[in-house]
């Protein structure tokens, strides 16, 4: 991804395609290559969460700290703008939720409207601040076929670094032999919700996907893919930002949060390299008690919306209007 970056300014300036084509080309790479480390994966089957004590009260003091500054800079920078205090606020309440409810609020109403009203939160602010400038000129339609493509990788990986997907299931006494396709009830995120398994075992494949899980995964997924189309319109009138370091500093933070967001391949990896030892890790992410996971979720969401806007509020501006329209 870095060499087509460097050769599109280079040597191929002439030639965007080609250099949207090596970038995503080594996205693809990447993604297949951590979906393979993950199926491989030493799972710390028989080690207990060793830390499990800590996580109540470092969701809450987290939970607290992120509610807090919500509502802070929010006042301070938005004063207007009440969705984003909002969003912030929810997400703050999203990771102390486990903690703060009785019994994990596995089947509390506040759970399910959590789940509901971040991802309406996000489609509203992407809704006023985002899609006039998509409809617009200044976005074309091969920013719009990269947008899709990235968003349609992203959720491939998604599934299968989540554990959502596998084609290495679990063998041995009891595990399945025939296909099959059931409903089960999951709990998570946050509550139970009903959700679909099935089992395919001639590729081998099995999986299943929540309800809730299905919408936490859209959220992250149109995120990633309206970043991808921005920054890609962004690259198409050779605009710089002269605070955050141009378009590389955008890619390199919308690509590392939307990955970071996956804990369970954050184990993985780690796993290849320190085996059962890197347990804890392993259960940071597992344990629906750790605050850790929430965390990463609800950075991702943060951050990508935060880049999101930024790459509209850069589109929006008058002489990119200007030269699309000639």
């Amino acid at each position: 991804m870095g060499g087509s970056a460097l050769l599109g300014k280079r040597v191929w300036s002439d030639h965007p395609k080609r250099t949207l084509s090596g970038v995503l080309i080594g996205l693809g790479v990447a993604l297949l290559g951590t979906i393979a480390i993950i199926q491989i994966q030493i799972e710390p089957v028989g080690t207990t969460p060793t830390l499990h004590a800590w996580y109540p009260p470092l969701a809450v003091v987290t939970a607290g700290l992120l509610t807090t500054g919500s509502l802070l800079l929010g006042v301070w920078r938005w004063p207007t703008r009440l969705e984003y205090s909002v969003l912030g606020l929810a997400l703050g309440i999203w990771v102390g939720y486990p903690a703060l409810m009785p019994n994990s609020g596995y089947r509390h109403p506040v759970g399910y409207l959590l789940v509901v009203v971040v991802p309406l939160l996000v489609g509203y602010i992407l809704w006023v601040d985002v899609w006039p400038v998509v409809r617009s000129d200044a976005v074309d339609q091969l920013a719009g076929h990269v947008g899709g493509l990235v968003a349609a990788m992203f959720s491939v990986f998604f599934l299968f670094s989540a554990g959502l997907f596998t084609v290495n299931p679990e063998q041995g006494v009891n595990g399945p032999t025939t296909a099959f396709v059931t409903t089960a009830s999951f709990a998570n995120p946050l509550v139970v919700w009903p959700a679909v398994e099935f089992y395919v075992p001639s590729i081998p494949l099995a999986g299943a996907m929540s309800v809730g899980t299905a919408l936490l995964i859209g959220t992250l997924v149109g995120l990633i893919g309206l970043n991808a189309s921005l920054m890609t319109a962004v690259w198409q009138h050779s605009m710089e930002f002269s605070s955050s370091g141009g378009i590389l500093g955008g890619l390199a933070t919308t690509g590392a949060t939307a990955c970071c967001c996956c804990g369970p391949a954050v184990y993985a990896v780690a796993s290849v390299f320190f085996g059962v030892s890197a347990s804890p890790l392993y259960w940071a992410f597992i344990d629906p008690a750790s605050p850790l996971g929430s965390l990463f979720f609800a950075a991702a969401v943060i951050l990508l919306v935060w880049s999101v806007t930024r790459f509209a509020t850069r589109l929006s501006e008058p002489a990119v209007c200007r030269v699309s329209a000639d």
